[in-house]
């Protein structure tokens, strides 16, 4: 029966408004709300008004629950100081959170941007790439061919080239042989019957030379009859300076014939050579070119 009735919300308030701070007064009053209306009104009867009791204001600080309470409130304070500086600081870790955000995601952007243009240019620079390597194959089977041809030119140039070194060394010293000979028959003009016998020898062999060393431009340049001519002198050559002459000169011209022979001769190498430098300097320079 007792357990039957519950205190309700008002009594408690009205208990807590009635001043009844004291301990036993609150553990009394807890009671009575617990028990049956009868043993509340016992227990009332038992303690007067709560104004009647006096209230220890030292006493009631040194308690346990008033040091626990203390403790409380000053680690309230504390916690509440300390979720200001907290607060403080995520108002800067939020405000530098919100500008490196907006300073990342700029670079990100300008970061994934430059990206695509790099993307793009390095697609560009493949494809360059590529036909560049085309195009340096290409000139390379070019330059193996140029160079080929190059090599066989300058073969063909050295061989030119030798050739008319060769050439140009005989036709010189034919001409100087020859114009050592006009010299000499030139100062016996007038008497070739009484021309020593070593000058004799000196025209004997310059034409001899001549005609062994040029014999297919000597056929050209010579009529036969000026070239037998010229082959009976390089054998007999006393048979047309000797005052006694002999059998032989009943078929050859008079001695004076072979000055005449000598300087066609002479025109001959000399036309052959400025012919032939010309040829040598036109092949020059088509190499070069």
């Amino acid at each position: 029966a007792l357990g039957a009735t519950r205190p309700s919300a008002i009594s408690v308030i009205a208990a807590r408004r009635s001043g009844a701070t004291h301990p036993v007064r609150e553990s009394c009053v807890l009671v009575a709300m617990a028990m049956p209306k009868r043993c509340a009104m016992l227990l009332a009867a038992m303690f007067p008004a709560t104004s009647a009791l006096t209230f220890d204001a030292v006493a009631a600080k040194n308690r346990p629950v008033s040091k626990v309470i203390t403790l409380l409130k000053d680690m309230s304070k504390q916690l509440e100081k300390e979720a200001e500086e907290d607060e403080e600081i995520y108002d800067k870790m939020a405000c530098w959170c919100e500008t490196n955000d907006r300073e990342k995601s700029k670079s990100i952007k300008d970061a994934e941007a430059h990206i695509e243009d790099l993307t793009t240019k390095i697609e560009e620079l493949t494809a360059l790439s590529a036909q560049l390597s085309t195009e340096i194959k290409n000139h390379e089977r070019e330059v193996a061919k140029h160079q080929q041809s190059l090599d066989q030119a300058t073969a063909i140039r050295e061989k030119q080239l030798a050739e008319f070194n060769e050439e140009e060394k005989d036709l010189l010293g034919s001409l100087s042989a020859l114009k050592a000979a006009l010299t000499v028959l030139s100062k016996h003009h007038e008497s070739l019957l009484q021309l020593p016998r070593e000058h004799v020898r000196t025209v004997q062999s310059a034409v001899g030379a001549a005609l062994r060393r040029h014999e297919p431009l000597l056929k050209s340049a010579l009529t036969p009859k000026q070239r037998r001519l010229a082959l009976s002198f390089v054998q007999a050559p006393d048979d047309y300076f000797d005052a006694a002459p002999t059998f032989k000169q009943s078929y050859a011209p008079q001695s004076g014939e072979i000055f005449g022979i000598l300087g066609q001769m002479k025109d001959t190498f000399e036309a052959n050579l400025a012919a032939s430098q010309k040829e040598e300097k036109e092949n020059q320079k088509a190499y070069e070119d």
